[in-house]
């Protein structure tokens, strides 16, 4: 939709008996302000849901182990130390809102805040034997920079993230001036704008239990994010899940080959495999309820 979109929705309710609105239009002195709450009413939309998802590739470096995701480290900035691999016709902007989820180069999902020590075969006179600990999984120092283990290995990996919204200028042409918010989205930008300009400043103290305007347009904004939530409005993947996995259970991808090759060996589908585990982990649980009403 477009910004004029969302000023004749404004003047045509919210603002038709404010004098924001009420000639029909936003007068020329007030888009400024009335553009940066819309800008904040994006924002916070934003934060509830996935409307846009961005994706880099990350080229880590044997020693290094901290990287920043900002466009000073992409290659389109001329750093000849950059390690975003990016082009001029397609630069990294610096958009992330949220890291989402990070796959090496051959497609395997990597842990995000966990650490995850496995033995790797070692090979010596006598053979092979599991004796070395390596560690798996990144961490997030903040919200656009990655720690990996001390001993990584270079590689490249798919930084997949939810993205910021493009933002609005102050001074931006409303007619010309498209928004990356889908017409679904309209009512609750509508309602989270009328309610910033209707909270009048200092009402606060006036007394504990106020009702005003603002607090109405607030109470509409989150019962049409609920709504929206309701009815999936933002990106989702789709696809076959199990009870199993949604039940959070998921399995971690390191065992996937060892689970195949059990049920290859022993005749069975993975499903059977994965149901003969839920059952020892349900027997776990009644074990430990036992020895906790022992110990009372």
């Amino acid at each position: 939709m477009f910004l004029q979109d969302v000023y004749d929705a404004l003047c045509a309710a919210e603002f038709q008996l404010s004098s924001i609105g009420d000639t029909g239009d936003i007068p020329q002195e007030k888009r400024p302000l009335v553009n940066t709450v819309i800008q904040a009413g994006i924002t916070d939309i934003n934060k509830y849901f996935t409307i846009r998802e961005g994706e880099l590739v990350l080229q880590t470096k044997a020693g290094k182990n901290v990287y920043e995701l900002v466009p000073e480290n992409a290659l389109s900035s001329g750093n000849p130390s950059a390690f975003i691999l990016d082009s001029l016709d397609d630069p990294f902007k610096g958009d992330i809102l949220q890291i989402q989820r990070i796959n090496d180069s051959s497609g395997r999902s990597i842990w995000l805040n966990t650490d995850v020590p496995y033995h790797v075969e070692s090979e010596n006179v006598f053979g092979k034997y599991p004796s070395v600990l390596k560690h798996s999984g990144i961490n997030m120092t903040s919200y656009n920079t990655l720690r990996f283990a001390q001993d990584h290995e270079a590689d490249s990996y798919l930084v997949n993230y939810k993205a910021k919204l493009k933002p609005i200028a102050k001074d931006a042409e409303p007619t010309t001036t498209y928004l990356d918010l889908p017409d679904h989205y309209l009512n609750a930008l509508c309602n989270y704008v009328a309610s910033r300009f209707f909270n009048p400043k200092g009402a606060e103290t006036i007394g504990r239990g106020m009702f005003h305007e603002g607090n109405n347009y607030w109470s509409k904004y989150k019962e049409d994010i609920e709504t929206l939530r309701a009815n999936m409005a933002s990106i989702a993947s789709t696809g076959e899940t199990t009870k199993f996995e949604t039940g959070g259970w998921g399995i971690n991808p390191r065992y996937k080959e060892a689970l195949i090759k059990r049920a290859f060996c022993f005749g069975m589908t993975t499903n059977q495999v994965k149901t003969d585990i839920m059952v020892i982990i349900v027997e776990c649980q009644h074990s430990i309820l036992l020895i906790l009403r022992q110990l009372k």
